[in-house]
């Protein structure tokens, strides 16, 4: 009985001390919001901070870094502008600018924004960020302030997605 303790002991001791290989999932999560108050189109890019600065190094150089230098960020920001873009309902580019970036709570944001797009009845989005980095990433549109929350999902081969909007 005391060897078969000693056993299970033993395997248990092992199966603590394994390190955990888990992977998490690559996912970044933006927010368009139709602002009527500010008169604003705005975009929220969310990326964590974890996977934005490992697809720094893979997109830049190792060198850059994320954390602590502006000029990676500004990089990170302007690549985001470079992979994310809207069309309104007549296939017609809405430029957006981007207004500002900054790490936060374990995040990485970039803030876009357009003037507020008169008589929409659907956008069209294209979300590329990070696809070429990693072919399992899975970028999330939530569309808000245009009638009930609508959520797109860009993975694998998906290019350009559509939302639609009531009159």
């Amino acid at each position: 009985m005391r060897i078969v303790t000693l056993i299970l002991l033993m395997f248990a001791t092992l199966v603590i001390s394994m390190p955990i290989n888990a992977h998490k999932m690559k996912s970044a999560f933006t927010i368009v919001l139709f602002n009527e108050r500010t008169g604003f189109l705005e975009v929220m890019h969310r990326f964590t901070l974890h996977d934005a600065e490992e697809a720094a190094w893979n997109l830049f150089d190792k060198g850059a870094d994320i954390i602590s230098k502006e000029e990676t960020q500004a990089q990170f920001a302007n690549y985001i502008e470079k992979k994310f873009a809207l069309k309104n309902g007549n296939n017609q580019n809405i430029k957006l600018d981007i207004v500002g970036y900054q790490n936060d709570a374990g995040y990485f944001w970039v803030y876009q924004e357009s003037q507020l797009p008169t008589d929409i009845n659907k956008l069209k989005i294209k979300y590329d960020a990070l696809r070429e980095v990693w072919s399992e990433q899975i970028n999330v549109v939530n569309i808000e302030g245009k009638g009930e929350v609508q959520s797109l999902s860009f993975s694998g081969s998906d290019t350009w997605l559509t939302a639609r909007f009531n009159p």
